[in-house]
């Protein structure tokens, strides 16, 4: 993968076929995700995107509580359209491609990878000694999936960050 910033601020991507696709698949599941109403999520994952356990220790509860996980669902829906018009524009399923992403959207994009980095890596609960690279190599099955989107991710947004 290589990413280009533009003199306008956009970012242009060029994409490996198995880059672009795990992307793809990034995004379609966040967008499931961003669809799912809060108190129907993992509680887990409800945590760490909503942050309820927080909210409580604050001392904001009842309606108060109710209006701002509400006001952060709204937030991740309007990353949701955004994330399906990305995805329409990604390069064809098993193909390497180039792809761009607009200055208004470079936030929303970090974000949402970000958004699905923490859903990954709560459904698994997984911490710190988890993320680490020998602990991918040795972990199998949906879990060492999980980690290698986590980890491609990251990657992506510090490029992104640092171009």
């Amino acid at each position: 993968m290589r990413i280009e910033k533009e003199p306008t601020g956009g970012r242009h991507f060029d994409f490996a076929a198995p880059e672009a696709a795990l992307l793809r698949q990034a995004l379609e599941s966040t967008v499931v995700a961003y669809r799912t109403p809060p108190a129907e999520l993992d509680p887990m994952v409800g945590n760490v995107w909503y942050r309820q356990a927080g909210l409580r220790e604050v001392g904001i509860r009842g309606e108060d509580a109710f209006h701002w996980v509400e006001g952060l669902h709204e937030v991740r829906l309007g990353r949701e359209k955004l994330a399906n018009r990305w995805i329409k524009t990604l390069p064809p399923i098993g193909q390497a491609g180039r792809w761009h992403l607009a200055e208004d959207e470079v936030e929303h994009f970090v974000a949402t990878l970000n958004d699905h980095r923490l859903r990954r890596a709560a459904e698994f609960d997984l911490g710190e000694g988890d993320l680490e690279v020998r602990a991918m190599e040795k972990s199998k099955g949906d879990k060492r999936v999980a980690l290698v989107e986590i980890h491609f991710l990251a990657w992506m947004i510090e490029l992104l960050l640092h171009e």
